[in-house]
């Protein structure tokens, strides 16, 4: 029996994989870049994540504090997600430019680095059609970060991390170089190097820094095709983004090159585009305090054919609406954000007409008080066209939901300490043997110390 159980788990976990919605689990862990390139969309997917929730925490860094003589709450709403402030600064390329910014202001003692180790438990479960066919807990591997991230004078930001986890693995953050204000005005900054894309909620910025599947709204892959990109990953080339006094309205556009497409035949291979634009409006009184706006496209292409010549496009729209409410002090935060992607014929092997999927996604954030946060999040996904007339309406449809509580034991400009408890589930429709549902349960248990 239990080795017909064992080869149930296997097919299940196979045939997840093939719908690009193999569950993740928290030993998780981001691969080499050799690896990464040999990696199926679903790994990459999963990869990304494990190493989404070690880069988070690269902004929320007690440098800053350091630095500028300041507490971590002026920037934070809560560790690491930014408030207005932070934003601003974040924006401004982590700089003050009250003349403080430059190194050679500083004392000799300040340098612009940081490190990080985290460690945590998690229990998970998988089932299919209401049965519970494989169990697990224990300890993952921690992780050992150690990094820069900022200022190095009034015109230039940069960023670098790598971080070594406890079995030798090492993944290497390549980072970015940012040129600040040129031609001497915010609404014009350039960054060259491996960035972000600019998304409503962050990847960077989630609440649960351990595995929380926040990347099922961006980086849903669509069953069967072979291209690896998601507006989640962080992609090559360059960024242009402005913004105006305090961030409330600002701007960015990404050229790059598609990370991880096959390069042959081309100059410039599988290129790709993003942009976002968002307007925030504060209130000085009342219970609804911000309202902020945004929204957001991508066109990447991916390479298809025998010489990988012939580029076929993806495309993602998307909007989102923030609102903060209570009091500055005690706030609670309310985003909603909705999303829609499509996919070309060529990209999916079997398919016979472009793929077309629907997203949304509702976050809730509550801060009783400074050190304490709870959270909670819903995302669904579901599939309006399959590429593959095999697949059945719902193949590979989504629902997921997140409970979530934090509290910094610490939380000073020499280290901080952070405590959190998650629990989610996630629904998988159509994926299992015989087309059941799969079904993804976990509470994870983590510790962070940020230096």
């Amino acid at each position: 029996m239990t080795g017909i159980r064992n080869r149930l788990a296997r097919a299940v976990l196979v045939a997840a994989c093939v719908a690009g919605t193999a569950p993740a689990h928290a030993n998780d862990r981001p691969a080499s870049t050799s690896l990464a390139k040999t990696m199926s969309t679903a790994e990459r997917v999963r990869v990304y994540t494990a190493a989404r929730r070690s880069l988070e925490t690269r902004k929320g860094i007690p440098a800053f504090a350091r630095k500028y003589g300041m507490k971590c709450s002026a920037c934070h709403f809560s560790v690491p997600t930014l408030n207005s402030y932070g934003m601003a600064f974040k924006d401004n390329g982590y700089r003050m430019k009250n003349g403080t910014d430059d190194l050679r202001t500083r004392e000799p003692g300040y340098w612009p680095v940081f490190a990080w180790l985290w460690k945590n438990y998690s229990v998970d479960a998988d089932r299919v059609d209401g049965e519970t066919i494989q169990r697990r807990g224990g300890f993952a591997d921690g992780a050992f970060a150690f990094g820069g991230l900022g200022s190095i004078g009034d015109k230039v930001s940069f960023r670098f991390m790598p971080i070594i986890y406890e079995d030798g693995l090492t993944l290497i953050d390549h980072g970015w170089i940012r040129y600040n204000q040129a031609f001497g005005t915010d609404w014009l900054n350039v960054k060259v190097g491996s960035a972000d894309l600019d998304l409503p909620i962050n990847a960077g910025r989630e609440y649960n820094m351990g595995n929380s599947r926040f990347g099922l709204l961006y980086a849903y892959p669509v069953p069967g095709s072979v291209s690896r990109f998601s507006v989640l990953f962080p992609q090559p080339g360059v960024e242009i983004m402005g913004h105006d006094r305090g961030s409330r309205s600002r701007y960015s556009i990404n050229v790059f090159n598609t990370g991880g497409a096959p390069r042959a035949h081309c100059t410039f291979c599988a290129p790709g585009i993003f942009g976002r634009l968002m307007r925030r409006q504060d209130l000085a009184n009342g219970f609804l305090r911000s309202v902020q706006v945004g929204a957001f496209a991508s066109y990447a292409t991916w390479p298809v054919g025998p010489d990988s010549s012939d580029l076929k496009g993806q495309r993602r729209f998307g909007g989102d609406v923030e609102l903060l409410l209570g009091s500055d002090a005690v706030p609670l935060r309310a985003t909603v954000m909705a999303m829609t992607g499509s996919d070309d014929v060529a990209l999916v092997p079997l398919g016979t007409r472009d793929h077309k999927y629907d997203a949304g996604m509702l976050q809730l954030e509550y801060l009783p008080a400074l050190p304490l946060v709870f959270y909670g999040r819903l995302q669904a996904i579901r599939n309006r066209r399959q590429a593959d007339p095999s697949h059945s309406a719902d193949f590979g449809d989504q629902d997921f939901q997140l409970l979530g509580v934090r509290h910094a034991l610490e939380l000073n400009s020499r280290f901080s300490w952070l405590l959190e408890m998650t629990y989610w589930r996630q629904k998988i429709k159509r994926v299992g043997p015989g087309g059941t549902n799969v079904m993804h349960h976990e509470l994870w248990l983590g510790t962070h110390v940020i230096f």
